[in-house]
């Protein structure tokens, strides 16, 4: 996902693509046309915004990046998640991935976006078009989120409210899969439909 969504947005934007391995960033961002790549520290520090596009089980990391991202935007997209006997669940108790995140990145301001929607989505020609959730905890916040999201084609960033709201929007994504599996209907997405439409 964090390479799909690097392709899309180096076509409006300058991409640097991280890893904890630079040769393997690089490699990444070599098929990504504008694209350049770095590891974890120098990608954070040369940003203006940044895209964590981890594991649930790599978070930990993030904490050492915290003075390179300092007064910076973070979008989160991680979705704790475990599979038992090939059902989706989601990962925590209480709180988010996105909550986690905040605490670890203080000066940092975080937003969660593009939980709900996969790699393939980018890959069909013209592109479907979908709704991208976003929660943040200040509509400041939430606009600077919005503004990368409308840089994707397609996208419509919907505000679901504080960062205390990402753990609705991460538990989604299990149901979503399991939904695809239960009915065959391939990878789904979001798209909310308005009585004015």
């Amino acid at each position: 996902m964090g390479s799909s969504l690097g392709q899309q947005l180096a076509k409006s934007h300058q991409v640097i693509i991280g890893s904890r391995d630079s040769a393997k960033a690089k490699a990444v961002a070599a098929a990504i046309k504008g694209a350049t790549g770095a590891d974890y520290s120098t990608a954070a520090r040369n940003c203006d915004s940044a895209i964590i596009a981890i594991p649930f089980s790599a978070i930990d990391l993030v904490s050492s990046l915290a003075y390179e991202l300092s007064g910076k935007l973070v979008i989160s997209i991680i979705n704790p998640m475990k599979f038992e006997k090939g059902t989706a669940f989601y990962g925590l108790e209480r709180g988010s991935a996105a909550e986690m995140l905040a605490a670890k990145l203080p000066r940092s301001r975080v937003a969660t976006a593009f939980n709900n929607i996969t790699a393939g989505f980018f890959k069909k020609p013209g592109g479907s078009r979908l709704d991208i959730v976003v929660a943040a905890d200040s509509k400041e916040t939430f606009d600077e989120t919005a503004g990368i999201v409308r840089s994707i084609p397609n996208l419509r960033p919907m505000y679901a409210g504080p960062l205390s709201e990402a753990q609705i929007v991460e538990r989604i994504t299990p149901m979503m899969l399991n939904l695809a599996k239960r009915n065959e209907t391939g990878s789904l997405a979001i798209r909310f439909v308005s009585q004015k439409e």
